[in-house]
């Protein structure tokens, strides 16, 4: 299987806890299942083991957007610069135009011109998609979705098949109103990957925004179905780490169906219970 389980990786961490690498995929994996609090854990591990593993700091540096850390998404951009041997002559270049280190590279908009900067330096014109990944996450953190929206539709350019990034594109048109729009991007993440959580969440958000509640709560409640069924722990305790969002959404939608009892199912957290209730409710875009 590609697309490896929670616990298929936890127990990779465990069999080797010192493994970066690992720390770093099941860090990505919970990002995916709606688990950040989790993913965070699991990439500040890996960076402790490596320091220099970029893929962790931008990694870190999405968490942190998602969790509303401007200062930690800040932080992990800036680590991901600073360590970045590859463009270490574009960035000593840039921070020399501007009058040294210091100059304007602890502000975002400083940030954001030391990557311009390295995304110029790219031989023949080509594209580097991680470069573009960054310069969106500080864009979507500034709040400039239609600028963070361009970055990662070229990094989705030069990465055809990264489910990631198709939810990434549909977050930010969703951000800026663009609902419709971001339901094909989800639509396409959640071909490549089925299992994924955060996307599947995503779309029904959007059919909330659209006020097809109908359509939403199928959605979420498939991605609640898909956390459960890749929990870690045994069956007493693995609900506990559930993403509570994902029931306020659930619940937010079931009173908009003037559903009062799948409302109480979800303020308890049953999943069974709530399966059962909504059993008729549409799975118009099941993939």
């Amino acid at each position: 299987d590609v697309v490896q389980s929670v616990l298929q990786l936890e127990a990779a961490v465990q069999r080797d806890p010192t493994n970066a690498r690992a720390w770093f995929e099941l860090g990505v994996k919970q990002q995916e299942n709606e688990r950040e609090q989790q993913a965070i854990q699991a990439l500040r591990r890996a960076l402790e083991l490596e320091p220099s593993h970029l893929p962790s700091w931008l990694a870190l540096a999405i968490s942190s957007t998602n969790e509303g850390d401007r200062m930690g998404t800040f932080a992990s951009v800036k680590e991901w610069v600073d360590r970045n041997e590859r463009f270490q002559a574009a960035v000593a270049a840039h921070r020399a135009s501007v009058g040294g280190v210091g100059a304007g590279a602890d502000t975002f908009s400083g940030l954001i011109d030391c990557l311009i900067a390295m995304a110029r330096s790219e031989a023949n014109g080509s594209v580097d998609a991680d470069i573009q990944i960054a310069l969106a996450v500080l864009l979507n953190t500034n709040e400039e979705y239609a600028k963070a929206q361009d970055c990662f539709r070229a990094a989705l350019a030069v990465r055809p098949e990264d489910w990631l990034l198709y939810n990434r594109v549909g977050a930010t048109m969703a951000n800026s109103g663009q609902a419709e729009e971001a339901i094909l991007y989800y639509n396409r993440a959640l071909e490549l990957n089925p299992a994924y959580i955060r996307a599947r969440f995503n779309l029904g958000i959007s059919y909330i925004n659209l006020q097809r509640y109908e359509e939403a709560a199928s959605h979420i409640l498939d991605a609640l179905v898909l956390q459960d069924s890749d929990r870690v722990g045994g069956p007493d305790d693995g609900r506990g780490i559930m993403s509570s969002a994902l029931w306020d959404s659930l619940k937010t939608t079931s009173l908009h169906m003037q559903r009062a009892d799948l409302a109480a199912l979800c303020e308890r957290q049953d999943l069974e219970g709530t399966s059962r209730g909504a059993h008729n409710l549409e799975h118009e875009q099941e993939v």
